[in-house]
C-alpha cells in the first residue's frame, strides 16, 4: 500500500507540474488529495456498510469545499490565477472520486470474495489486473461523451455536474452560505451522537426523495420478510433440529435475498450502460438533410420568424426505432448467453451430473 501510495504522489506533483501549474501548489494538491482519500475513504466504507451506498458525491462535496476553500483563498501566495485556483480543485475532487469509488469496490470484493473461500493474493491479484482495462475503458468512454458533449451533439443531465458547478461557483464568486454549513455540520454531530449513524443521516438528506423512498420500501419489506417468514422458520427448525442447522437454513434463507439484491443491482446497471451508450447513438449525425427544430411539439423560429434548422440526427430517422429495438434485444441476448456459458463452464449452473462433476474436480 505504501508503494502505491508513493506512486500516486509522486505521480500527481509531476503531471500538475508538467501542465504549467507551480510545484508548491502540485505538492499541497497531492498531499490533499492523498490524505482525504485514506481519512474519507473509511467514513465512505462505513457508510456503505450501514447503507449499502457509497456516498461518493457528499464526501466528494467536502474535498471540493477543501480544495476550493485552500487555492481560493491562498492563491496570491501560491501563485495561482482564479482560473487555476478552481481547475486544481474541480481536478482534485475528481480524482478523489474516482480513488473511493475503487476503494469502495475493492472492498466489497474482499467482503464477498473472502466469504466465498478465495485467498486475499488471488483477490488482490484480480482487482489490480482488472484496474488497467478498466482505466481504459472508462477514459475512452469518458472522452467520448466529452467530445459529443463539446460539440452540442447530445445533451446529458448530470445533475451531480450541475450540482459540483453550482457550488463552485458560489464559492468562487463568494456568495456561500457558511451558516448553512455550520448549521449541517451541528446536526450531523447530534445525529451521530444521538443515532450512531450521522453519516447515514446526512446522506440521506443529500439524496432526493425519489431516490430514498424505494430505499425506504425495501428495507421495510425486507424487516417485515425478516420477522414473519425467516424467524420463525428458523426457530421452528432450531427447535427440532437444532442450532447447526437452523442456522445453516438461516444462511441459505438469506443468501437467496442477496442473489435477488445483486441481481436487481446488476441489472440495473447493464440497463444503465446499455441506455447511456444508445441514447449516444441517438445524437449521431444520419448525414441526411436540416430537420426543423422543434420545442413540445411545436417548430422553433428565431427572431425573423424563420425556423431553425439543425442537422439530422439518428434519433430522427423513420427506420431507426426498430433498428434500436432489435440491437438492444441482441445485446441482451448475447449477454444472457455469454453469462449462462461462463457459469456452466465454472460448473455453477447446468446439469446435475455436471455440477457433481465440477465439485469432484
Amino acid at each position: 500500500m505504501p508503494i502505491f501510495l508513493g506512486i500516486a504522489f509522486i505521480a500527481m506533483i509531476v503531471i500538475f507540474t508538467l501542465g504549467g501549474f507551480p510545484l508548491l501548489p502540485s505538492i499541497i494538491f497531492a498531499i490533499v488529495v492523498a490524505v482525504t482519500t485514506f481519512l474519507l475513504g473509511a467514513i465512505a466504507v462505513r457508510v456503505m456498510g450501514e447503507t449499502g451506498i457509497e456516498p461518493v458525491s457528499g464526501t466528494s462535496f467536502i474535498v471540493l469545499l477543501m480544495l476550493l476553500g485552500l487555492f481560493l483563498n491562498f492563491r496570491d501566495a501560491l501563485g495561482l490565477s482564479k482560473e487555476e485556483a478552481i481547475l486544481m480543485g474541480l481536478v482534485g475532487t475528481t480524482v478523489f472520486g474516482s480513488a473511493i469509488s475503487m476503494s469502495g469496490t475493492v472492498v466489497a470484493d474482499y467482503k464477498n470474495s473472502l466469504y466465498i473461500g478465495n485467498r486475499p493474493y488471488h483477490i488482490s491479484k484480480g482487482n489490480i489486473m482488472g484496474v488497467v482495462p478498466g482505466s481504459i475503458l472508462g477514459a475512452g468512454i469518458a472522452i467520448f461523451l466529452s467530445i459529443l458533449l463539446a460539440e452540442g451533439k447530445i445533451d446529458l443531465i448530470a445533475p451531480q455536474a450541475n450540482a459540483f458547478a453550482t457550488f463552485t461557483i458560489l464559492l468562487a464568486e463568494g456568495e456561500g452560505d457558511l451558516k448553512a454549513l455550520g448549521l449541517g455540520f451541528l446536526l450531523g454531530c447530534f445525529a451521530e451522537w444521538a443515532t450512531g449513524m450521522g453519516t447515514s443521516f446526512g446522506l440521506g438528506m443529500y439524496l432526493p426523495t425519489l431516490m430514498t423512498f424505494p430505499m425506504l420500501i425495501g428495507g421495510g419489506a425486507r424487516d417485515w420478510w425478516e420477522e414473519r417468514k425467516l424467524k420463525p422458520k428458523v426457530e421452528k427448525i432450531r427447535s427440532k433440529e437444532g442450532n447447526k442447522v437452523a442456522e445453516r437454513m438461516r444462511a441459505i434463507m438469506l443468501l437467496a435475498t442477496f442473489m435477488i439484491a445483486a441481481g436487481m443491482l446488476t441489472g440495473e446497471a447493464f440497463l444503465g450502460v446499455e441506455s447511456a451508450a444508445l441514447a449516444a447513438v441517438d445524437e449521431l449525425p444520419s448525414g441526411g438533410e436540416q430537420v426543423p427544430e422543434m420545442m413540445g411539439g411545436v417548430p422553433l423560429l428565431d427572431d425573423d420568424g424563420n425556423q431553425v434548422m439543425r442537422e439530422e440526427v439518428m434519433g430522427d430517422v423513420s427506420w431507426y426505432p426498430m433498428v434500436r429495438m432489435g440491437a438492444f434485444i441482441l445485446i441482451n441476448v448475447l449477454l444472457a448467453g455469454s453469462i449462462y456459458m461462463l457459469f456452466r463452464k465454472a460448473g455453477i449452473i447446468g446439469p446435475k451430473d455436471q455440477l457433481m462433476e465440477a465439485e469432484l474436480d
